[in-house]
């Protein structure tokens, strides 16, 4: 006898045994128990997920001698027929071969007349969207309006290709792909019944890659017998069907989180010499990168990822340190390096250059993060004098070049030499300062940075020493230097290259210390009093008195290191509330520290009382805040601000979602500015100019321009 592959052998004879489809079984059974059969039925669904077979079922429960009944007995001789495919009552039609219209001609023919020894006479028609639209069209009448001992069954994998005149008269019934556990326990039943031992492991690999289908993943496990024989491995599995196993996966993903490109190559080239199918591999990884962000985001993954809990376990430690949005771009440029490769003839090469540019991915800066950094920077840079910028090439040309002394003549005894009247010097033309220098109110502190500092120190290539007259009383004034020209060998001197290097790198230092424009524990706060930002939400009388309260602070030199804080202007967090107290706390700290100030704005105090705060801030905004060098400096001077003993809690949201009551500083101005827009834009159409405008021009006039002046 001729050996039957299992997707045959192991075919389902009852609506119970259809593996993943319980609700098309129920809804079968339903109605033949009520005697509520259609007379036309459309089974729709994915390769391999039961439609032949539930069509054949409902074909013998139809015919059964017993029946109808939900459970055919497969005894009697229609129930043998139809099972053997000889029933003269059923007739199973391939839609690709059978499409045209004599076909459909010859159908209809067929069923006027009563069927020869079965109760009904069933048509069933596989893939029937390949049927042309003649035959459609020829099939409509007799569809709608059949025999009553006609039924058709339609079985498709693409039921938008089905007219809609034939959809309307048929009962659709969706077959869904049948999940991974259910392919794993339907194996594990099978294999003891064929003698065969297999690994749970090695059945999930055949159930993944079956992708839903249970015919597939039967005819897998007919492969991997033929190859591995009554003993199923994982190990055997990944070999005879290609596919790497999920440990490669978990060390790929695991070097892409922490950057490690070297580690992520020498992965993929172990895969690549193992033999696996790299286009295979790919769009394996591909999954696995939607299983990462599902894994995330989901709190019970294992419903809808093809992952099992232990390998859930594996993955978290590795999720800890990725946000979200990073896992999204992961997956991004993972599907378009599958999709490049399989247009490429180089798909290896392809796979690493995805891998490497993976690895180099860094997480996004928020906008709001960026516009902070900005208004930091602008803050420290208005606190700090700045000298006229003078280009550096005008500033070694300026230098003055001294010759070193001539000889004396042979005669000691020089010629006598009339006193001349000394001319008055002429006054020098008075230079415009340009409007972007910007300029000290203390000429001072003009030469007194850093890079000042650098220049003075530096020494003159071209400056020599010079004996003065009082050293060679006797020797004549040389004649005057004729004026020595600079030419590129000049410029390009090494001790020029030595100052430049040292000016950049103090540059760089003076960037990094003042991005924020705090102060630390090491650097001395420099801020001009003069020099602070206008609070428009305090009142004259609030501003007045911080003013005066900041006069009488303590020197922030003393020694006492005690006595340096600053006092605040009176609260009444019981009576102001929250939001009111926080927000004259942040006014007041603009006062002084404009940049520190901005921060706070985007912080949601979640508690404020008279003995502690709590406060954090959204995700995007840990890696600038939660720095430890501007955690710290933060902490130093809200404890200068409020006491010593003033408990500060800070934390982060990992939760970007607003929280109604808890509005941040930042996001109460613009809900404000939003209103302010709204208010103004209904005041301006309410106008009297703008009703005047409007009865002035035409009534067809969609836009006016109205400019509003107050005396």
């Amino acid at each position: 006898m001729s050996y039957v592959v299992l997707a045959r052998k192991w075919r389902p004879r009852f609506f119970e045994e259809v593996v993943g489809q319980s609700h098309v079984a129920r809804t079968l059974k339903n109605s033949i128990e009520q005697d509520r059969v259609a007379h036309s039925y459309l089974f729709t669904g994915a390769r391999g997920v039961g439609k032949t077979s539930t069509a054949r079922i409902l074909a013998k429960a139809l015919n059964c001698e017993k029946g109808p009944t939900t459970t055919p007995c497969y005894e009697c001789t229609s129930c043998l027929e139809i099972s053997q495919g000889q029933s003269v009552d059923v007739f199973e039609i391939d839609g690709a071969s059978n499409r045209g219209i004599n076909e459909i001609r010859e159908l209809r023919e067929g069923a006027r007349y009563a069927p020869s020894k079965s109760r009904f006479k069933i048509y069933i028609i596989d893939e029937v969207h390949m049927l042309t639209t003649e035959a459609f069209n020829a099939l409509l009448k007799t569809l709608e309006e059949p025999p009553p001992h006609v039924k058709f069954i339609f079985a498709t994998t693409e039921p938008q290709k089905i007219p809609v005149t034939i959809l309307s008269r048929c009962q659709r019934f969706d077959f869904k792909r049948i999940s991974q556990h259910d392919i794993v326990e339907h194996l594990l039943q099978i294999c003891p019944n064929e003698g065969i031992e297999a690994e749970e492991g090695a059945l999930q690999l055949i159930a993944r890659q079956a992708s839903g289908g249970m015919r597939d993943a039967l005819s897998l496990l007919d492969q991997v017998i033929s190859f591995a024989g009554n003993h199923i491995t994982e190990e055997q599995v990944t070999q005879i069907l290609g596919v790497a196993n999920r440990t490669h996966l978990f060390e790929l993903s695991r070097s892409i989180v922490k950057g490690d490109a070297q580690q992520a190559l020498l992965t993929l080239d172990e895969v690549h010499r193992y033999g696996y199918d790299l286009q295979q591999f790919s769009s394996e990884m591909v999954n696995h990168m939607r299983d990462l962000m599902v894994v995330k985001v989901v709190q019970n993954p294992e419903r809808v990822t093809t992952m099992t809990q232990s390998e859930i376990d594996v993955v978290l430690p590795t999720l800890k340190q990725v946000t979200t949005d990073l896992l999204h771009r992961y997956f991004s440029v993972m599907i378009e390096g599958a999709q490049e490769m399989s247009r490429s003839p180089y798909p290896k090469l392809i796979f690493e250059m995805t891998l490497v540019r993976m690895c180099q991915l860094e997480p996004l800066v928020g906008l709001d993060l960026l516009i902070d950094k900005l208004h930091a920077l602008e803050g420290s840079l208005d606190d700090v004098p700045l000298e006229p910028m003078v280009d550096s090439k005008k500033k070694i040309e300026s230098r003055p070049v001294v010759e070193p002394a001539t000889p004396a003549p042979s005669n000691p005894t020089p010629p006598p030499v009339q006193a001349s009247p000394t001319p008055a010097p002429s006054p020098e033309p008075k230079k415009e300062t340009p409007s972007h220098v910007f300029t000290a109110d203390d000429p001072s502190e003009l030469n007194n940075t850093p890079l000042d500092d650098a220049i003075s120190a530096a020494p003159s290539p071209t400056t020599t020493t010079q004996a003065t007259p009082q050293e060679q009383p006797d020797e004549p004034a040389p004649a005057t230097p004729e004026p020595i020209e600079h030419t590129d060998e000049d410029e390009s001197n090494p001790d020029f290259e030595q100052l430049d290097e040292e000016l950049e790198r103090l540059a760089m230092e003076a960037e990094e210390e003042d991005m924020l424009g705090l102060d630390s524990e090491e650097h001395e706060n420099t801020h001009d009093e003069s020099m602070r930002y206008e609070v428009f939400s305090l009142t004259d009388t609030e501003r007045n008195a911080v003013t005066q309260a900041t006069a009488l602070a303590p020197d922030e030199e003393s020694d006492d290191e005690d006595d340096a804080q600053i006092p605040l202007p009176e609260l009444d967090i019981a009576k102001d509330g929250r939001q009111d107290s926080w927000k004259k706390i942040v006014d007041y700290i603009r006062l002084t520290h404009a940049p520190l100030a901005a921060t706070l704005e985007h912080a949601y105090i979640e508690e404020l009382t008279e003995q502690h705060i709590n406060m954090t801030f959204a995700q995007r905004y840990s890696p600038f805040v939660h720095d430890d060098k501007r955690l710290s400096i933060l902490k130093e001077y809200l404890h200068r601000v409020l006491g010593d003993d003033f408990n500060v809690n800070i934390g982060t949201r990992f939760d970007d979602k607003p929280l109604p009551g808890f509005e941040t500083l930042a996001q109460l101005r613009d809900i404000e500015l939003r209103q302010r827009r709204d208010t103004l834009a209904d005041d301006t159409e309410n106008h009297p100019v703008i009703k005047e405008a409007l009865e002035l021009f035409s009534p067809s006039a969609s836009r006016i321009m109205v400019a509003l002046y107050e005396d």
